[in-house]
């Protein structure tokens, strides 16, 4: 994937004022991430793509790495459960011995001690 649209991309990418704190317009950004993200589909590295955009490799990586949250940020319910510690299990040991009904804290001292 070259030729013209990398050469559309590195014009709009010239015609931006470079600097701290000075930030892409959105559209361009998400042209060059679709752009970046279908050379990477191709086998090239993010140095490769940087490279051949003018930019800098760790700005290219993290625009195409780091997923923008989608939907709404509003607080939602939650179910909270009981503690699994007393729930009961059944401890197997390799040489045949089995224990039942025993909570989860008991099978993890017997088998500190066992060990």
């Amino acid at each position: 994937m070259t030729g013209r649209p990398l050469s559309t991309l590195r014009a709009a990418l010239a015609s931006h004022e470079a600097g701290r704190g000075k930030r892409y317009p959105r559209e361009l950004k998400t042209r060059i991430t679709e752009y970046a993200r279908a050379r990477r589909g191709d086998g090239a590295s993010w140095a490769q793509i940087a490279g051949d955009l003018g930019i800098a490799f760790e700005t290219l990586r993290r625009w195409c790495v780091v997923v923008e949250p989608k939907g709404s940020r509003a607080m939602v319910p939650v179910r909270v459960i009981a503690d699994d510690a007393d729930r009961t299990v059944t401890v197997g040991s390799p040489a045949g011995y089995r224990i039942e009904g025993i909570t989860l804290r008991e099978a993890v001292a017997v088998l500190r001690a066992l060990g």
